[in-house]
């Protein structure tokens, strides 16, 4: 039986990390691809100062925190970087996860992992020329990644059970339904910030590297998609949109940290919608934003579809143009406050990503333009609020 106990309070670890942000002065920690932070930086994150989302990073907690100012929304355990160096005649790696404050450059769903030389100089394997199809190993970045620049990315994983400690060569792992997660509430320019880590001897490091190299290589020949993503995609439309009913109605007396379903439910809904041009789905989806009350579930929902929109600009118009009025808004309100949200500069900025500026009105069909008009009322509306409030 589920029990309808919430929690509002944050973890004291978490609420200390948030607070101490701005001055948190992170050790200098180097990764393959990344530079090395001078002793001494300080951390300062303009998302969380401006009350945006942020993604932020405990190296020392083996924990990712997705947060919207200093308030986490939901968070999960992660794998972090092992610290191990590794060195050849030709190159030399450290595979900690680096400090500092990093954007989302880009993601992809059910990514290709092309490996680096590393990969092959530590399996003791000829390492082929770049391009050369021997790199690409299907599966091993899990369901979805989010990717920082600098080699850098945080990824599902098919071996949760090694998250929580130090595993991998810099990036950050997570369960698979947790980076889709991610994926489905981050967009191009969201902040991610990447504090702590601490000094790992190389005796330590090689240990952690022997104790997960041996399940990691053993699970090459495992499955490479997750079952549990395989089996949602495989209930019908009305069955998907059910449980998402269901699950988004629980999600309301449940704190977020319980990866509720209705996170993977959303995401493989849209996914369907969006590969297949399913528009009655599209519909429901939109939808469902006018049903949910005010607190994080609406508020993270407001993400899907700001996401949906970023990957399906013109059917999200055309879908939003076929909802009624009361939908229409509650669904263009949502858009917009989330897209706005993920932008970690000042509203003021030309850069501003403001969804109507993906489409022009008169480049839009006939169908997509009482949407775009509902996104622009709800754009108007949030400019009147953001400029009374200073």
């Amino acid at each position: 039986m589920r029990s309808t106990l919430r929690t509002r309070l944050l973890a004291p670890a978490a609420a200390a990390l948030l607070l101490g942000l701005a001055s948190f002065v992170p050790p200098s920690l180097g990764a393959q691809g990344s530079s090395a932070r001078p002793a001494g930086r300080r951390v300062s994150s303009e998302a969380i100062s401006r009350g945006r989302y942020a993604v932020v990073v405990d190296v020392d907690a083996h924990r990712l925190y997705y947060v919207r100012g200093r308030r986490v929304l939901w968070s999960a355990a992660a794998g972090v970087g092992t610290g191990l160096r590794l060195s050849s005649d030709r190159d030399a790696w450290d595979f900690s996860t680096p400090n500092g404050v990093f954007h989302v450059q880009f993601k992809a769903l059910e990514p290709v992992w092309v490996a680096p030389d590393w990969y092959f100089v530590e399996n003791g394997l000829p390492v082929p020329p770049q391009g050369d199809p021997r790199r690409n190993f299907p599966g091993d970045l899990g369901a979805a990644a989010v990717y920082l620049g600098e080699g850098l990315a945080i990824h599902g994983t098919n071996h949760p059970e090694l998250l929580g400690q130090r595993i991998s060569h810099g990036c950050i792992r997570l369960a698979n339904a947790d980076a889709l997660r991610l994926f489905h509430e981050v967009q191009p320019g969201t902040e991610v910030v990447i504090v702590g880590g601490g000094h790992v001897t190389q005796a330590e490091a090689s240990q952690a590297a022997a104790r997960n190299r041996s399940v990691a290589n053993g699970g090459r020949q495992g499955p490479r998609r997750d079952p549990a993503i395989v089996a949602l995609e495989r209930l019908s439309n009305e069955g998907l949109l059910q449980r998402l009913d269901e699950e988004l109605a629980y999600a309301a007396e449940t704190p977020p940290d319980t990866a509720p379903e209705w996170t993977t439910l959303a995401a493989v809904a849209a996914q369907r919608a969006l590969k297949t041009g399913d528009d009655e789905l599209l519909d429901a989806l939109l939808q469902r934003a006018a049903a949910l009350d005010a607190g994080a579930a609406r508020e993270e929902y407001g993400a899907y579809l700001a996401d949906l929109y970023a990957r399906g600009t013109l059917r999200t118009l055309e879908a939003l143009g076929r909802l009624d009025a009361a939908d229409r808004a509650a669904a263009a309100r949502a858009i917009v406050a989330a897209s706005l949200n993920l932008y970690p500069g000042s509203s003021a900025d030309r850069a501003v990503p403001w969804p109507t500026d993906r489409a022009p009105r008169d480049a839009v069909a006939d169908e997509a333009r009482d949407g775009w008009d509902a996104l622009h009322d709800a754009e108007d509306t949030l400019r009147t609020r953001l400029a009374s409030a200073g």
